[in-house]
């Protein structure tokens, strides 16, 4: 197999072709990412404080297996998030341990010695490339739960009470400048707060700037935020939640983030913020049915508010970490 970096708009193509047939053998209601969501990587691989890169491989001509590098520029200076792929129709010939192979190799090359990545795995079965991971000697440190809501079987349930001493503040795309800081804030937390595992993984460096070059990135690459946040009458954002879909096709959404700060729990906002989002995200996206989130088997709490939201169980993901 030869693999080579990912560098105009065919390369791309054959690219996303892998994924595309990849994600439909693998996973129910998991489609891949549409290419015009991966087409800004090709003019501007790096932003929001993490730098892509991506490789295809073919055999013979014929597009046969995918491979991205995440590498954070911001903080964990060590890690690189890597994601491989293998089309159906190709599989057990070694493409697998070759996209492998050149993660390390590359991972190596930028300076950095800490491989992370999820796998997948259907229900009663083991992730689907798990003896390749033990023979490379990655541990496994996460496990997660992906979770599924069908919207039209199970539409939003109605917006909770705001408790006291608090305001929802709502909108698409763009935060109100009130809560941008606030915002930042809170997703500089998430390393903190958020189940961990025994992954080896920084907190990472959010400011105003960043949090807005965020967004930016998710408007170029044609998606559409629906965000809620709990504002304290102090002013302070006490907690926040985001769903991204495809602004073109928003059949498929996905949770992005959800946390309330430590000093504003136990007043239930965690299903304030939810109820109130999801019934945004009706209202103003029309189309969209399914929403997928992904919660650490240890976080009990979030796993009973996305229950009663009508959230159920789909498949397992366990997080892998290599050290060279």
């Amino acid at each position: 197999m030869d693999i080579a970096p990912v560098s105009t708009r065919a390369d791309l193509e054959h690219f996303h072709t892998v994924e595309a047939a990849a994600m439909a053998h693998d996973w129910v209601g998991l489609p891949a990412d549409p290419i015009e969501e991966w087409l800004p990587l090709l003019e501007m691989p790096e932003t929001a404080g993490e730098r892509v890169q991506l490789y295809l491989g073919r055999e013979a001509g014929v597009p046969v297996g995918t491979l991205t590098l995440r590498l954070p520029t911001l903080d964990n200076p060590t890690v690189v998030n890597g994601e491989l792929s293998v089309h159906p129709d190709h599989r057990r010939r070694g493409h697998g341990r070759g996209l492998f192979s050149l993660l390390i190799d590359e991972t190596r090359s930028v300076g950095r010695s800490r491989i992370l990545g999820a796998v997948g795995s259907r229900p009663g079965q083991r992730p689907l490339a798990q003896r390749l991971l033990d023979e490379m000697g990655a541990n496994p440190v996460l496990e997660e739960t992906r979770r599924m809501l069908d919207l039209r079987r199970h539409p939003p349930t109605p917006r909770c009470d705001v408790p006291k001493g608090y305001r929802m503040v709502q909108w698409l795309r763009r935060a109100p400048a009130e809560v941008v800081d606030g915002c930042a804030y809170l997703l500089g937390r998430m390393t903190l707060d958020a189940p961990m595992g025994d992954m080896d993984y920084e907190q990472e460096k959010w400011d105003a700037a960043r949090y807005r070059e965020h967004e930016q990135s998710a408007i170029d690459r044609q998606r559409l935020r629906v965000a809620t946040a709990a504002v304290h009458h102090s002013g302070q954002v006490a907690g926040m939640t985001d769903i991204g879909v495809y602004a073109r096709s928003p059949e498929v959404g996905y949770q992005w983030d959800t946390i309330v700060d430590p000093d504003h729990r136990g007043h239930g906002l965690g299903l304030v913020l939810k109820t109130w989002n999801h019934a945004l995200l009706v209202e103003t996206v029309p189309g969209v049915r399914y929403l997928n989130t992904w919660n650490a088997s240890s976080n009990t709490f979030m796993i009973r508010v996305n229950e009663a939201l009508g959230f159920r169980p789909v498949d397992t993901w366990t997080e892998y970490q290599l050290d060279l």
